[in-house]
């Protein structure tokens, strides 16, 4: 099990921040392997595939040289025309190559990370200390158990590999022998035969242990990224707040609404109980609202106590329990009733209107 330099063991997963962070940072699941593997077998490929061309250009301008070589006299003033001819060729022959091997490259790494780019990579995670004292890399480089873990799987690797290799090349020893007796052509088909066989061979069985270094990776970095669950206390509590700070505001917030709620029931214009749990205050003004709102509500001592402000204003208080409850669930704060109540809530508005004119 992982642990931190505290000593506390990172048993839960990486929260969503964390990765986050840690890819701005440039930490992220990858194995230099694929990629490798990737230019090794696909690289490889690409030179066949443009050889042919490149060879006609090379024949090309052998045969230039050949037949203009009698001829040809060097001197200071023709000399950059003949540099600027070779760096042209050269290029001919090298930039089609380089390029599908960039392309290559990068496509693997972006197959792996994605396209986001680490904006921290150089800033926050930049350790000047190792910077100016080489020991500290040294240390980590010889002294390491991941370091250790690269050398194993380097020498691995490399037997894999060279076994491989040494079988192809066995497989042509009589092959090579008889080129004696054959011409120069032969030559060069052996050579591109047995360097076609390398690079598939060694490129797939690369590839199938990049695959394998890419899959720990990924467990690896999963491992790495893991929490104790006091950081994820703590992270929690840098994102969303302290809960019990939290848990206060909102106390806070309640005592404020419900001083507000209390001071709406002077001006409303009827208290609609359930006797014993329930109260709905109602304002309606014609001339301002579609439909009458729901000032004030409480169960329970908030009735009562929206009773007692409704008595002491001279609010009238009419006992509905069917009406007072729904109007609790259905009706938020300072919303106005649904269409549904209209009626029934018209018709108490018109009883309390009624008393007020007789009175």
């Amino acid at each position: 099990m992982a642990e931190n330099r505290e000593g506390q063991e990172k048993t839960e997963p990486a929260t969503t921040k964390r990765l986050y962070e840690a890819r701005m940072r440039g930490q992220v699941a990858k194995s230099l392997e694929l990629t490798t593997a990737a230019i090794m077998l696909l690289g490889g490929l690409s030179v066949f595939i443009l050889g042919k061309p490149l060879i006609e250009n090379y024949t090309d301008f052998m045969k230039h040289i050949f037949h203009q070589c009698w001829s040809m006299e060097i001197t200071f003033d023709n000399i950059n025309h003949y540099y600027i001819s070779l760096i042209g060729f050269l290029a001919k022959i090298l930039i089609p190559i380089i390029l599908a091997i960039f392309i290559i490259s990068l496509m693997a790494e972006i197959s792996q990370v994605g396209f986001k780019i680490a904006n921290k990579k150089f800033t926050e995670g930049l350790n000047w200390k190792q910077v100016f004292n080489p020991f500290i890399g040294i240390r980590k480089i010889f002294f390491s158990t991941r370091s250790l873990f690269e050398l194993s799987k380097s020498i691995a690797k490399l037997l894999v590999l060279g076994l491989i290799a040494y079988q192809v090349l066995s497989s042509y020893t009589i092959d090579t022998i008889k080129l004696i007796e054959k011409d120069v052509g032969s030559l060069a088909i052996l050579i591109v035969q047995i360097s076609l066989e390398l690079i598939i061979k060694i490129g797939v069985v690369y590839l199938i242990i990049a695959f394998a270094d890419f899959i720990y990776q990924k467990y690896k970095f999963k491992e790495d990224m893991k929490m104790t669950k006091q950081e994820v206390k703590d992270e929690y509590r840098q994102t969303e707040g302290d809960p019990k700070i939290k848990a206060r505001i909102r106390q806070l917030m309640r005592g404020r609404i419900r001083k507000i709620m209390l001071q709406n029931v002077k001006k409303a214009d009827v208290v609609i109980t359930n006797p014993t749990h329930f109260a709905v205050a109602l304002q309606y003004d014609s001339q301002i609202m579609n439909a009458p709102k729901v000032t004030a509500k409480g169960v329970d001592y908030l009735a009562q106590v929206i009773k007692e402000i409704a008595q002491e204003n001279e609010v009238p208080i009419i006992e509905n329990p069917p009406l007072a409850r729904t109007l609790y669930y259905s009706v938020e704060l300072e919303h106005e009733i649904p269409e549904n109540l209209f009626k029934a809530v018209a018709q108490v508005l018109a009883y309390v209107y009624s008393i007020k004119e007789r009175a």
